[in-house]
């Protein structure tokens, strides 16, 4: 696995956005969408980065060193969850009876090689008598809307048998957004992917499941989540970032943006900060989906990746 390591830093901007749904409910606050103090809304990185391993769990199982650590796993028969110590005894094939110094070694070397998310995400492993922390290679900060949606509530009835001809129901309710134009920014490190042994291979696993994986979401409250925008600047030297690209991405009017087509996303000053630091970057890696208004200042971008080659930048297809 370390024949294709990474080796180029990352800095990763992925924008979807979600229509009458929850993108990330708070359990402390009735499940209510998670909002900032200035109404924009908020998602973790926990929250992005579950969407990523349901994929991989439903479609990358099968596959060599592509299991999840991270995950419910239901212990046949008995109906109970593995906890991690079990999942980590099953991966490797030892027990509590093992020897520490030995199972220590074996969490150190051989767990990464058997789980895609600890070589992405790192985790912290908690054995009795054998913990580790592994640092992840990938990480996202907060994710915040770049519109302030409108959150409603609404009440829902829910009927179970519980007698012959007999019914029973409760009352419950859920919360939606009614639009929320989400943008995520997330740094891969490459010194840290060394030590994970995470590969260009992991990392292309790691943008379907963002891009693929949002798509998959379909639950009631993550119904209607639609990937738009995933942008990968690839350092040409080591230690190379540029640092806040978030930041430099804006709506040019955030009122009454109910759907994407309302949406004019202003690119002008990520543009301007790229060519600033041109030089730097080997290359820009992207992707986009339907219905984007894209402007540079006042000129409309049909085509991003065309706009940027014409700026003078290596552009590749982010999703091969």
């Amino acid at each position: 696995m370390t024949d294709n390591i990474i080796s180029r830093r990352r800095e990763l901007l992925f924008l979807y956005d979600v229509t009458d749904s929850n993108p990330n409910g708070d359990p402390d606050n009735e499940n209510l969408p998670r909002m900032d103090l200035e109404g924009y809304n908020i998602v973790t990185d926990v929250r992005l980065k579950r969407t990523i391993r349901d994929f991989w769990l439903k479609t990358k199982q099968d596959k060599p060193n592509m299991q999840v650590l991270v995950r419910r796993e239901i212990k046949e028969k008995k109906g109970s969850i593995l906890s991690m110590e079990n999942l980590v005894f099953d991966a490797l094939k030892e027990s509590a009876k093992t020897e520490k110094v030995k199972l220590l070694v074996k969490i150190m070397n051989d767990l990464p090689k058997i789980f895609i998310d600890i070589r992405c995400f790192g985790a912290a492993i908690t054995v009795k008598g054998a913990n580790h922390s592994f640092t992840g290679p990938m990480q996202f900060a907060i994710g915040k809307s770049l519109n302030k949606p409108t959150i409603s509530t609404h009440t829902i009835t829910t009927t179970f048998a519980s007698g012959e001809d007999k019914g029973a129901g409760t009352f419950g309710s859920f919360h939606i957004v009614d639009y929320s134009l989400i943008l995520f920014h997330g740094v891969l490190c490459e010194q840290n992917a060394k030590a994970s042994d995470m590969t260009e291979d992991d990392l292309q696993n790691l943008y379907e499941g963002l891009w693929l994986g949002t798509k998959l979401l379909n639950t009631r409250s993550k119904f209607n989540h639609i990937p738009r925008l995933m942008l990968s600047v690839v350092s040409k030297d080591k230690e190379f970032q540029i640092g806040g690209l978030d930041k430099l991405i804006s709506l040019v009017d955030e009122n009454n943006i109910k759907a994407i087509k309302d949406a004019k996303i202003q690119l002008k000053e990520l543009v301007n900060r790229l060519v600033e630091y041109k030089a730097n970057i080997e290359k820009i890696e992207l992707i986009t989906g339907d219905d984007l208004q894209l402007l540079c200042d006042t000129t409309k971008i049909d085509d991003l990746g065309k706009y940027l080659t014409d700026k003078g930048f290596k552009v590749e297809k982010l999703l091969k």
